[in-house]
């Protein structure tokens, strides 16, 4: 590695959007406002959440493009395996334990905001109160759109359910803003890159001690040098970069 936070530069564009799930197709204009289209949104989870016998996550969809687009309806999301295969089709619902919308109603987002879905599902199975199967990834595809974006989230299988499409974040936005600079850091020089982890470090705080394992890996990267590392340095670096990629569901990406 040139420097111990070196990336891979040959990565290209194309590929980067299909790795962090940043690339939608265009749905059906709604109203005057035109529907989201390519690489309109920033499609991600927020972490599970878990009560007695349930669980749950957000998907979180965020306008990166300059305008102001519309969504409406159920996002798809399906349940994958180690493999990528499907394994559930999560069953659309208005109602559920961790909230969702009453009604379907179109929703407007402005640039740099956010569009959520909650997911929802038991952690064991309700007919036979035995174990439920696991998933190893999602599958989400953002509402009137046909382009499926992969998750590093697990889910259980029994009564996995998906609600529709509402305005704003459920409280998870800090980790939208985080991963954007995350992403924006990997595209920087090696000199600047720090500055985009330490804007991350500062949005995840927002949230208190939700992600601190993740701060912690932040300030970590961001306390090393930028060269003349020593062999133990650079295994920690490469450790926490791993580590944060994943976090931020973008595996490979400082690789």
């Amino acid at each position: 590695m040139a420097t111990l936070r070196a990336r891979l530069l040959t990565l290209a564009a194309t590929g980067a959007l299909a790795a962090t799930g940043l690339a939608v197709a265009a749905g059906p204009a709604a109203a005057s406002t035109a529907a989201c289209g390519n690489s309109s949104l920033a499609v991600t989870a927020a972490d599970p959440e878990g009560a007695t016998g349930h669980g749950s996550l957000t998907l979180l969809f965020r306008n990166i493009s300059h305008s102001t687009c519309t969504l409406y309806g159920y996002p798809g999301l399906d349940a994958l395996n180690s493999a990528g295969h499907e394994i559930a089709h999560a069953t659309r619902t208005l109602h559920g334990y961790a909230g969702g919308a009453n009604s379907l109603k179109t929703v407007t987002v402005k640039p740099d905001y956010f569009a959520s879905a909650v997911v929802e599902w038991m952690n064991f199975n309700p007919k036979t109160s035995g174990p439920c199967t696991i998933s190893k990834y999602l599958a989400a595809t953002p509402a009137n759109t046909s382009h499926t974006v992969r998750l590093t989230e697990s889910v259980s299988l029994c009564d996995l359910q998906v609600h529709p499409t509402v305005s704003g974040s459920g409280g998870n936005s800090q980790f939208g803003y985080a991963q954007a600079q995350w992403l924006a850091g990997s595209k920087a020089s090696a000199a600047a890159e720090g500055g985009y982890w330490a804007k991350a470090e500062k949005d995840l705080k927002v949230d208190g001690s939700r992600y601190s394992t993740a701060i912690g890996e932040l300030k970590t990267l961001i306390a090393l040098p930028n060269t003349s590392l020593t062999p133990a340095q650079i295994k920690t670096a490469r450790k926490v970069t791993t580590e944060l990629d994943d976090f931020f569901q973008m595996p490979g990406l400082y690789s």
